[in-house]
Order: C-alpha cells, then sequence, then structure tokens
C-alpha cells in the first residue's frame, strides 16, 4: 500500500510539471508593409477591365440551363461589383490625386499580359497619357465555377385538406468559386508592380419539390456572390496600404524566482518592473537564465518599438545561451528590420491610422 502512495505522489508531481510552461506569450501590434510596393510619382490611377467577356458553356437539362443562365449573369455583373470595389477603396487612399475606370478601351487594347513587350509598354503609356493617369490597375481575368449536388429530402406542404404534410423533395447545393486575377502597370519604370489572384467560394442550398423549384427557392444568392465580388475588389485595394497586426512572442517565466515576480508584473501591465527584474537576472552565472533574461529584454524591447534594441538583447542571449527558439526570433527581427525603411515610406505617403 505504501509502495502504490509513493507511485501515486511521482506521478501527481509529473503531472503538475507537465502542465507548467516555461513560457507565456505576449501580445505585440506590429505594422506590416504592403507587399506592393508603389513609385511615390503615381498619383493619378486608371483602372481597365481586361477580363474576357466570352461565355460558352453547355447544358443538357432545364437546371443545368439555368445555373449556366446564373454564370453569364454574375460574369458580367460580377465583374463590374469587382471594379466598383476596387475604385472606392482606391478612391480613399491619400496617396492618389484621382482614380478613374476607364470603360471607353476595348478587350483587346488592355490585354497587356504578364510580360509586356516593349510596343505593349507604348501602348500602356499612350493609354495613361490620354487619360491623364500614371499607372494602371487591370482587372486581368475574373471567372466563375457553379457546382451543384442534388440529394433526396423531405419537406412539408399543404395537403387538398390544407393539412401539413411531408412531401418527398430535392436538395440542390450550389457552390460557386469566384477567381479575380488583377495586376497593375507602371509605364514609366516599365514594370509589373504586382500580379495576385484572389479565390473566393460561396456555398447556397435550399430545397423544393423538384431540383428546379429548389434552385429557385435559393434566397439573395445573387445578391452574395456581387457583395463577394465587390469585397474581392476591395480586399485587393487594402493591399496596397500597411497593415495593422498582432503577433504572439514567447517570453520566460520560469527559472528563478525573479522571472515568475516579473511575469506577475506583466499581467499588471508594469512592464517597466518586470524589465528591472530580468536586468538582475543578467548576470546570473547560470547561462540558460542569463541567456533568457536577455531573451524576455528583447521581447520587451519589441514591444515598445525598439527594433535595434530587440536585436542587440536578442544577439547577446543568443551568445550566452544558444537555442534554436533565439535563433529564430533573431531571423524574425532581422526580417522586421529589412522591411523598416521600406514602411517608413509607405507610411509617410499613407494616411494610416494607428
Amino acid at each position: 500500500m505504501r509502495h502504490f502512495s509513493r507511485i501515486l505522489f511521482v506521478c501527481s508531481v509529473l503531472v503538475a510539471l507537465s502542465s507548467c510552461t516555461s513560457t507565456k506569450e505576449l501580445t505585440i501590434s506590429t505594422i506590416e508593409p504592403s507587399p506592393v510596393d508603389f513609385s511615390n510619382q503615381i498619383r493619378k490611377i486608371g483602372i481597365v477591365n481586361s477580363s474576357k467577356s466570352s461565355f460558352v458553356k453547355s447544358y443538357s437539362t432545364r437546371l443545368e440551363q439555368l445555373i449556366v443562365m446564373e454564370e453569364r449573369w454574375l460574369a458580367e455583373k460580377g465583374t463590374e461589383a469587382a471594379l466598383t470595389g476596387l475604385f472606392d477603396e482606391l478612391a480613399q487612399d491619400q496617396r492618389f490625386d484621382t482614380v478613374r475606370i476607364l470603360d471607353n478601351l476595348d478587350e483587346e487594347m488592355t490585354d497587356f499580359g504578364t510580360r509586356p513587350s516593349k510596343e505593349t509598354w507604348n501602348k500602356i503609356a499612350e493609354i495613361c497619357e490620354e487619360n491623364g493617369v500614371d499607372a494602371i490597375f487591370s482587372l486581368a481575368s475574373h471567372d466563375t465555377e457553379t457546382q451543384f449536388s442534388l440529394k433526396k429530402t423531405k419537406i412539408d406542404q399543404l395537403d387538398m385538406m390544407r393539412d401539413r404534410t411531408k412531401v418527398s423533395a430535392q436538395e440542390i447545393t450550389l457552390e460557386t468559386l469566384i477567381e479575380n486575377g488583377w495586376r497593375v502597370y507602371d509605364p514609366k519604370q516599365r514594370i509589373l508592380v504586382d500580379e495576385f489572384t484572389s479565390n473566393d467560394q460561396i456555398t447556397a442550398s435550399a430545397k423544393g419539390v423538384s431540383p428546379v423549384d429548389a434552385l429557385q427557392a435559393i434566397d439573395k444568392r445573387r445578391e452574395t456572390l456581387l457583395e463577394q465580388s465587390k469585397n474581392s475588389g476591395s480586399s485587393y485595394a487594402q493591399r496596397m496600404q500597411p497593415k495593422k497586426l498582432d503577433v504572439q512572442r514567447a517570453y520566460y517565466v520560469l527559472g528563478t524566482r525573479n522571472f515568475e515576480l516579473a511575469d506577475d508584473k506583466i499581467q499588471e501591465g508594469a512592464y517597466h518592473e518586470a524589465i528591472k527584474l530580468w536586468e538582475e537576472e543578467i548576470a546570473n552565472p547560470k547561462a540558460r537564465i542569463s541567456g533568457r533574461a536577455c531573451y524576455n529584454l528583447a521581447v520587451l524591447s519589441e514591444f515598445n518599438g525598439n527594433l535595434n534594441a530587440a536585436m542587440n538583447w536578442a544577439t547577446k542571449s543568443y551568445d550566452l545561451h544558444k537555442e534554436d527558439a533565439t535563433l529564430d526570433y533573431i531571423t524574425t527581427l532581422e526580417r522586421r528590420q529589412a522591411q523598416s525603411d521600406v514602411l517608413k515610406i509607405q507610411l509617410a505617403n499613407t494616411t494610416f491610422e494607428d
């Protein structure tokens, strides 16, 4: 019995230790630069529709015919919605003095491709000059694809006596994929500034006595599809802006009493007091402890927006105690430092709400 109690005690201790983690996470608010780096000479934007309007699909049943008709409608209206979403968002961007949809151009004139030739760049420059813009945003492609499935079900229906009764029915599910391809052309530098493809999927279902009845019972599908297309254009314009992100950084909470006390201060928001407690451990004779103290100071430096100090502390931490987590963190800080110059330029040219 005594032997069993000892085993039980050891197991409970192991469970307690395993439930304790040596780190916790601190949320740090960062601003990531836009992946699209504009020339500050681009002040006037022209938007063109380069997507092909031809739409040919076969069908063999009345249900398939109705679905194809819906896709044909979406091919036209969805394109307009995507362009509108892009226009509305860019029009609010303070970097641009003018944003125009150039709807006076035919498809052949705007088929620029991904590697424009010298003649094509000349054509882009000519379009920009004639329309008083500096760069072209192109909806290069707009594709929709709808798959449907049917399954048997039951629905309530009034009979001749006005009583509700269950009858055999069909449930239809439509899955529509909307793909928009975007490109940005800078004719002065003759570069394709950006190329991006977005994919969105909309699912809708309804029930009816027949498959056609079920299809017609789907509520507000057109409105949903158009809203999604518009959001696609809006989201692409937002890609041009720096982006606020909350990231999680681990910090050490175990090792000495000071680490535990510092964690309490972090939870209270008393960051300066936590720093003092970690600074007391920098000279700890155990490299693991002093290294982790430096690591925590690096995290707090990044939290306070001082990337250079964060890098210095992280490097010192790795010199003291070579942990893989520290090396990964140094790589992250190096990436942020490399982006900082680009971010400063973007923020200087952007009305960005912090």
